[in-house]
């Protein structure tokens, strides 16, 4: 920006910068990799705020449709990750080959309970705390928690788990917050299928045993999500990941607390991924290669068809029969052990027929010519969209209990005026000073160690 303002056209000093100016471009080393997180918002809910209050305007700013009735915020611990799972673009190698990251940048304790205390001045809905807090240390998650006590908040924090965790650090969560929930992708219950993709790499009995520690501790709801299509999987151990939700609650004596999901890894592997950036070595078959081919994927009629891969072990018919087996046989664990009301359980199972119907329907329509197609498509498209919106989950299990969305009137007008404060009082400056702007300082002497 000060270069536009300088009328200086020389784009290739300036680090991380991609640029085109006429018939030339360019790409410029990454070079700047900041070593911690503290300096910007992520995300920017102080930006946001202001911005409602200054164009007073109430939707533009939403993060998301539907968030004025289930305003739930989530906040970013750090950039890079400790892990390397195979099936995630944010892995430790993605990093690396795509950032020029190979360590952590984390967001500060100080900084990371100021924010939690910023959105519960206007937010009473849970607060997603988004990576495992354990990557940063162990004296970063005693800070952590220690500042958390001290906010006597209101919200519920939702935390994310990457591995086994111990009774200890539930105990210090329980301490902390009034209450809290828990966010694990186990993804299978087979032990050496987790190993090999990176997370929860531990015994059965290691998934179960932090379970009921979290039980144990007041944990207010435990979100366990299990996938299809995830490397050496093959049809049968996907299905068989029902039974793996039977064993944990029988082992967690029947606690209604635990609420089981089953997805495919759909539609897309993730670019940057280690399986799609080595698919041959990961046992998968890609069919999307550069962003055109992703973009005419996402056009396609089924998410079967938008499938960017195939497996060795499974084809992407195999994806989708097992992902609709698993869930019918989920959705009778759920009303075996009054984990759901008869009629969520009839309406899904209705839901799973039409959408393995559907499949059916769309690739007959599929093998029609081409003239043909576009009417027979047309004619089912409000049916299939509506399918697509809650196929194979009840549509509020998903969601963390909310009592009140938002703090008080006085609250919520009292942080609209600071904001709109800070705002005046950056004009001013600007007015008094049109050079002076605000500058990061751009540490480009990062050194990548192999």
């Amino acid at each position: 920006m000060n270069k536009i303002e300088a009328h200086n056209t020389h784009y290739a000093d300036i680090p991380n910068f991609t640029w085109k100016k006429g018939k030339e471009y360019g790409y410029n080393p990454i070079t700047y990799v900041p070593k911690d997180l503290d300096d910007i918002d992520i995300p920017g809910y102080r930006y946001t705020i202001r911005s409602v209050f200054k164009y007073r305007n109430f939707l533009d700013p939403l993060p998301y449709n539907g968030w004025l009735h289930y305003p739930n915020t989530a906040l970013l611990t750090a950039r890079g990750c400790t892990q390397n799972c195979l099936i995630y673009g944010g892995s430790r190698e993605a990093y690396d080959q795509n950032c020029n990251r190979n360590s952590l940048a984390l967001r500060s304790p100080k900084k990371l309970t100021s924010d939690i205390q910023f959105i519960s001045r206007f937010s009473r809905a849970p607060i997603f705390i988004l990576h495992d807090l354990r990557q940063g240390g162990r004296e970063y998650v005693q800070e952590f928690f220690s500042r958390l006590k001290e906010l006597h908040l209101k919200n519920e924090i939702v935390f994310e788990l990457f591995q086994y965790a111990d009774e200890e650090y539930f105990k210090m969560m329980n301490d902390s917050v009034p209450k809290y929930s828990i966010e694990i992708t186990l993804e299978t219950h087979d032990e050496k299928i987790r190993r090999y993709n990176g997370k929860f790499s531990c015994t059965n009995q290691k998934v179960i045993d932090t379970l009921n520690f979290a039980l144990k501790h007041n944990c207010k709801k435990i979100d366990l999500f299990f996938m299809v299509g995830i490397p050496g999987q093959t049809y049968t151990s996907a299905v068989e990941n029902i039974d793996f939700c039977e064993t944990i609650h029988l082992a967690c004596n029947k606690d209604p607390r635990i609420f089981y999901f089953v997805a495919p890894l759909a539609p897309f592997l993730d670019p940057a991924s280690p399986a799609f950036e080595h698919p041959e070595v990961h046992g998968y078959k890609k069919y999307c290669h550069t962003i055109e081919d992703h973009r005419k994927a996402i056009t396609q009629p089924s998410w079967k068809h938008m499938l960017s891969y195939e497996t060795k072990d499974m084809t992407r018919d195999d994806i989708v029969n097992s992902t609709y087996e698993a869930a019918e046989r989920l959705n009778d664990f759920k009303l075996e052990y009054d984990l759901i009301n008869k009629e969520d359980y009839y309406g899904l199972r209705e839901k799973i027929e039409k959408s393995k119907e559907y499949i059916k329907k769309i690739d007959y329509v599929l093998s029609l010519p081409a003239d043909e197609q576009a009417f027979e498509l047309a004619r089912i498209q409000e049916d299939i969209e509506e399918l697509n919106k809650y196929s194979i989950c009840e549509k509020n299990e998903l969601k963390w209990e909310v009592q009140k969305n938002y703090a008080n009137f006085f609250s919520l007008a009292m942080v609209g005026i600071e904001q709109l404060y800070e705002d005046y009082v950056n004009k001013i400056r600007h007015f008094l000073s049109p050079k002076r702007r605000h500058q990061f300082k751009l540490d480009t002497e990062y050194l990548k160690i192999k």
